[in-house]
């Protein structure tokens, strides 16, 4: 507010030294310019009724001529002093409004509103920066879930956006470079109920600067950041940015997961998109040669993991010599849209095509003719727009590589659990045949619904009643976890994927595994699911429920009620 203030002052200094100089000369006016009294005699006016007739005059209120009429000299003076104030007034008014138009100004006020309202959040909440297609989908997501975020971004026509979008509840959020470290601290950085910074913005450099700030700001806030160079990566990772994401990266691994293991990607699938694929999708390529239209940030990735994993390759690029393309890959140069390159590129004996350019025209152009040149084809193309997303889908795609869902996925994975993370690391210990069982149950237990996944810390201010009755010695075993609340003999459609204790992880543990304190548990299930289980875990009375039978509750009268039925039944129905 204090560059406010100065805006202010600054921008009307002129307009108020005219204001004061016109009154100033028609006060003087009055006291000098003799009147005369009821009587007939002279009179002049002191300063303070000058001043008074003056005030409501220039403000054309209009209360008469006082204390005694006008003279003619009087008269003509007032005649000065109405058009030299209205002359004043509207050059003054003229340049408030200036400054109520003024960009500079109008964004001070909103970087205070901002300020002010981010500072009286009282629930916990994470600093978005870059309100894309992927700070979008995840402030979405957030807003799903109950979780509250700031906003940061650069464009306003995106927060434009924000204020249009149909979320559950306000977002705070700033026009403004979250770059610039007094941004980020306006933003709420350093409060304690700030979870973590998400750097989500299109440039790479930005969010370099954007997570250095963060964690020189607050060094123990945890800060997410997507990149899409390996060097930028492994700058954000040498100052130990807590997570970095890149989309590229990460669809390669998938991709080779497809090759590989099939079941274990769609596993990935079901656990990290709430649009799982379902099982019939499962394909099951020939290993064999790929060829990789578009050697970018893409196609570079890919072919890095098929290099590794001894596929081979072929790849087609309209301008090879400023790619640094090693001398022993097999290169065809041009863009793949022509049948005779990818003739030239062998793709009779070929067993898939990564259509990976960036432009999403080519894209599906590649895979058309891909597809009329060889049916049992497995082919992967890059989406580049998310307004093409009914096209892509109607070209019946293997995988669709979408680097902005990719990266919305991958946060929320990490912000609903981290457990999910490191039980996707263990999938990888295990053949096809798990992860084929695995997705199986997924299929039974919640069909074509989404599947969510939730963790829970076995302590006292988590799970307060499942802490108590560890404490006193009581059992408790995994299935009594997935009790129906109010019919024991139901199991709720949710499943324990893995218990972390003491470091050590016990992956699909039975349903007779018993549970025990400081335990880590990760489920997942129906989303609905995770609001029953925790008032079982929460509430000592439908605990026991869940794990005797015995309903009791916890009330007085009820607890009397109930006393009074035992003894009714142990004395024969004599009270």
């Amino acid at each position: 507010m204090n560059y406010v203030a100065y805006l202010i002052l600054r921008r009307l200094r002129a307009p108020l030294i005219t204001l004061i100089v016109i009154y100033s000369i028609s006060v003087l006016g009055y006291v000098l310019i003799p009147g005369i009294d009821g009587d007939g005699n002279p009179y002049n006016m002191n300063f303070f009724q000058a001043f008074y007739f003056v005030s409501f005059m220039g403000s054309t209120i209009g209360f008469g001529e006082i204390p005694f009429e006008f003279t003619a000299a009087q008269r003509f003076w007032t005649l000065f002093c109405i058009y030299g104030t209205v002359v004043g007034w509207i050059y003054s008014i003229g340049a408030v409004i200036a400054i109520l138009r003024d960009h500079t100004f109008i964004h001070l006020i909103q970087r205070y509103r901002f300020r002010h309202r981010v500072e009286h959040l009282k629930q916990p909440f994470y600093l978005v920066c870059g309100y894309g297609l992927t700070g979008s989908a995840v402030v979405a997501d957030l807003s799903r879930r109950g979780i509250q975020s700031v906003v940061v971004e650069i464009k306003q026509s995106r927060i434009d956006a924000l204020e249009l979008d149909n979320l559950p509840f306000d977002i705070p959020s700033l026009c403004a470079d979250a770059s610039e470290p007094d941004v980020v601290q306006d933003a709420g950085v350093a409060l304690e109920n700030c979870i973590g910074v998400l750097c989500l913005t299109d440039d790479d450099h930005v969010n370099l600067y954007i997570a250095l700030a963060s964690k020189l700001l607050a060094p123990k806030r945890m800060v997410l950041s997507r990149v899409a160079t390996r060097e930028y990566a492994g700058n954000l990772r040498s100052f130990n940015t807590d997570h970095v994401i890149d989309p590229f990266e990460t669809f390669a691994e998938y991709l080779c997961n497809a090759v590989f293991h099939p079941y274990r990607q769609l596993a990935y699938n079901w656990l990290i998109s709430p649009q799982h694929r379902s099982l019939q999708s499962v394909m099951k390529p020939e290993k064999g040669r790929w060829i990789i239209c578009g050697y970018g940030r893409l196609g570079k990735a890919v072919q890095r993991r098929f290099e590794q994993l001894g596929l081979d390759t072929v790849i087609v690029e309209p301008d090879p010599d400023s790619r640094n393309i090693k001398d022993d890959y097999w290169v065809v140069k041009g863009l793949g849209t022509e049948a005779h390159t990818l003739m030239e590129a062998g793709i009779q004996s070929a067993v898939g095509i990564v259509a990976g350019t960036a432009d999403d025209a080519n894209n599906l152009s590649i895979v058309l003719t891909a597809k009329d040149l060889k049916k049992n084809l497995m082919v992967v193309a890059r989406q580049n727009s998310h307004h093409n997303t009914p096209v892509f889908k109607a070209a019946d795609i293997n995988m669709i590589m979408d680097p902005n869902m990719i990266i919305a996925q991958r946060i929320m994975t990490l912000i609903k659990t981290p457990l999910l993370i490191r039980f996707m690391e263990e999938i990888k210990q295990h053949d096809e045949a798990w992860c084929e069982k695995l997705v199986r149950h997924f299929d039974v237990m919640v069909r074509d619904n989404p599947l969510d996944s939730w963790s829970l810390q076995i302590d006292q201010n988590t799970t307060p009643a499942l802490y108590e009755s560890l404490r006193y010695g009581q059992e408790v075993k995994a299935r009594h976890l997935s009790a129906h609340p109010q019919s024991r003999g139901q199991q709720l459609p949710a499943m324990v994927l893995m218990v972390v204790r003491k470091g050590t992880h016990h992956v699909l543990p039975p349903e007779d595994f018993c549970l025990r304190i400081d335990d880590e548990v990760l489920f997942c299930g129906r989303s609905h699911v995770q609001s029953q289980m925790l008032w079982t875990v929460c509430n000592s009375n439908v605990l026991k429920y869940v794990i005797s039978g015995q309903d009791e509750g916890g009330g007085y009268l009820w607890q009397r009620l109930f006393k009074k039925k035992v003894q009714s039944k142990d004395f024969g129905g004599r009270v």
